[in-house]
């Protein structure tokens, strides 16, 4: 009987924390399914450049798992021209209209290649595992981030 009991608990203890993940994750939804891809590919492209910046700060020692997440800003970097499809510049998103502005598209492009070129950089000094050569192409990779949010990314609602 006391098995049953505490069973049912953790069913509905496991059902209410699915409800509330599934509600948090909807609630943070633009509407926009191309929008909502590109947010969440440039947070993970955050959370790897932070697992970096941590060893290249010298707050952690290096480790042979941060290749993992240099590969990983690379391979969103190589896929950056395609999180920016027409359409998908919504109100809710942090990127600017001036994206799809042709008049800005070459501008747009450049900054992606340079983050492009940045990311392969950066996965050759986390190869090394030197803490300077890290250092010094994760500031490559993050000044090609902020080259393109100076122009193209709205800033943080307050």
């Amino acid at each position: 009987m006391k098995k049953k009991i505490v069973t049912k608990a953790l069913v509905a203890l496991l059902g209410g924390a699915i409800l509330i993940t599934a509600a948090s994750a909807h609630s943070e939804s633009t509407g926009n399914a191309e929008a909502d891809h590109r947010i969440a590919e440039m947070k993970k492209l955050g959370a790897n450049m932070g697992a970096i910046a941590k060893v290249a700060k010298g707050e952690m020692a290096y480790d042979a798992k941060l290749n993992d997440n240099a590969r990983a800003i690379a391979a969103i970097a190589g896929n950056m021209g395609k999180l920016f499809p027409e359409g998908s510049g919504v109100e809710s998103s942090r990127a600017k209209p001036e994206i799809w502005d042709p008049k800005n598209k070459e501008k747009f492009e450049m900054n992606i290649l340079n983050l492009q070129k940045a990311s392969i950089n950066l996965v050759v000094a986390v190869e090394s595992g030197q803490q300077s050569e890290i250092g010094a192409a994760l500031k490559e990779a993050g000044g090609a981030c902020g080259a393109c949010h100076k122009q193209f990314r709205k800033p943080k609602k307050k």
